[in-house]
């Protein structure tokens, strides 16, 4: 364990952001399915309104702030980036100020646009959570430029644990109802503040405040700038299901849906943790030699994320009903329905792009593209809900809008930029992981599974999946597909091997 904190390689950094991230995941399903059980239907698709108006806007309100520290950070001393560090967290502070205000003040007006009436009440009593939240953002940015990402997950699991505490115990053991359990949130968010503020600063401890000659204001808001446009494309895109769905189908249809139609928690750390650790590289790539490295290494990172990813998204998606009734009980079984329907998109979705157009200065680009998917995502399902209203269409239209941005993506990287990630060999690569995790998902799907319907849900599972990778590390032996090759420098790590 101590050479893999020393460790400073992209692997180890992934690794640590990872960790974070699954635990922060697993944590999350956790508090909803304890919180799923516990609140009835109305309360608990109160909550996830809240929280998707939460994660829509704050996207918004974070002004790019966080990646926009990720690309300047490396470019100065330890002096130099303790001025930076105090000038976002006053930004972030300010903003997360507006931000609360905001929710104060137009949530009558939320609660009218989405036809849920509990939701005034309840988005006052949640209001002081984005001030509380947004200053945090940066813990993550500031922690993979030092290449020291277990600080950063041990506070991402402090900070999960601590929301799982709040919320969850008050609704258990004093009373079940929204209110309660958004206090709680309140009261742990202040906590994670001063945890993350300690965090912070430590690495600029001792340091002098300098600002640096070379670092103007304006080129921060220039860079910020296209990404708060991008954000506010991405959260036009991500948002418009869930509104729909939300203001046609009621909050009870509306637990439903955001409790299928998730990303996938492995998906979305692996994903997320190569992110951050691509763009430094990117962003010190000033020669050729050292761009090429950082196109190589994103190459990598598609090979050793397919390994990883695409076995887990096949057999959530052929026991996705089991998965769902496991999470959140038997009520919420007609949930999975939204579950498979994301993970196909997550056959898509699952790598990153973000690096290369953020180096290349590419934002104009990926704010377009993201604007003209929102566009194009609220106008096809307004069209699918005057042809045929339906909650599963939607949530199929939105699928495919996602599908479409990836590949748009990709075209646009290879054709006008001439960067092909996607080589001849890697294409090879997914369709042989494709094909082999749906084949012995569908074995035992369909050879195994019947015979176990007597038992729980949890006992099915348990014999499921360590049997479903026994048999894939075995089999892909045969077809050329070694799994264990990103596992095994970590294991190697672990216990001190080289």
């Amino acid at each position: 364990m101590v050479n893999l904190i020393k460790n400073k390689s992209n692997r180890a950094q992934v690794f640590w952001l990872g960790l974070g991230r699954l635990g922060s995941f697993s944590l999350a399903f956790i508090s909803a399915a304890i919180l799923s059980r516990f609140l009835s239907k109305e309360d608990y698709g109160t909550y996830k309104q809240i929280m998707y108006l939460y994660a829509s806007f704050a996207l918004i309100f974070a002004g790019g702030l966080p990646e926009t520290l990720t690309y300047f950070l490396p470019k100065f001393d330890k002096k130099g980036q303790k001025y930076l560090v105090c000038l976002f967290e006053f930004l972030l502070s300010a903003l997360g100020a507006a931000f609360s205000v905001c929710l104060y003040f137009c949530a009558p007006y939320i609660a009218i646009l989405l036809e849920n009436p509990a939701l005034t009440e309840a988005l006052k009593i949640y209001a002081p959570v984005p001030f509380l939240l947004l200053p945090t953002f940066i813990i993550e940015n500031i922690y993979i430029c030092e290449q020291k990402s277990h600080y950063q997950a041990l506070y991402i699991l402090f900070s999960r644990i601590t929301v799982l505490c709040g919320t969850v115990l008050p609704v258990i053991f004093y009373r079940a109802n929204c209110q309660v359990a958004l206090h709680g949130l309140v009261a742990s968010s202040l906590c994670m503040l001063l945890v993350a503020l300690f965090l912070i600063y430590k690495p600029y401890r001792g340091y002098t405040l300098s600002r640096p000659t070379t670092l103007h204001f304006r080129d921060i808001v220039s860079y910020a700038l296209p990404l708060v446009g991008a954000d506010l494309s991405l959260m036009l895109f991500n948002s418009a299901d869930q509104f729909f769905i939300s203001r046609y189908f009621g909050e009870i249809v509306f637990a439903e849906f955001s409790n299928g139609f998730i990303q996938l928690p492995l998906a979305t750390m692996v994903s997320g943790s190569i992110i951050t650790v691509l763009i430094p590289l990117f962003s010190k790539a000033q020669t050729t030699e050292s761009f090429n490295e950082a196109v190589q290494s994103w190459r990598n990172s598609i090979r050793n994320t397919c390994l990883l990813l695409y076995p887990v998204i096949f057999f959530c998606f052929f026991f996705a009903t089991e998965i769902v009734t496991f999470i959140y009980g038997t009520h919420y079984s007609c949930s999975s329905i939204y579950f498979r329907i994301i993970l196909v998109s997550h056959l898509f979705n699952i790598y990153p792009f973000l690096p290369v157009l953020l180096a290349l200065r590419k934002l104009k680009i990926y704010t377009f593209f993201y604007l003209l998917s929102a566009v194009s995502i609220w106008i096809t399902e307004v069209i699918a809900l005057s042809f045929y209203p339906s909650p599963v269409i939607i949530a199929c239209v939105s699928a495919c809008n996602t599908i479409l941005l990836v590949l748009i993506f990709y075209l646009y990287i290879k054709y006008k930029l001439h960067i092909t990630v996607f080589k001849k060999e890697i294409l090879i690569l997914l369709g042989k992981v494709m094909l082999h995790s749906a084949a012995v998902s569908l074995f035992l799907y369909a050879g195994l599974l019947p015979f176990l319907t007597a038992l729980p849900v949890f006992i099915q599972l348990v014999i499921l999946f360590p049997l479903f990778y026994l048999i894939l590390i075995i089999t892909g032996k045969v077809s050329g597909l070694d799994y264990l090759t990103i596992i095994t420098p970590l294991f190697n790590s672990f216990t001190l091997k080289k």
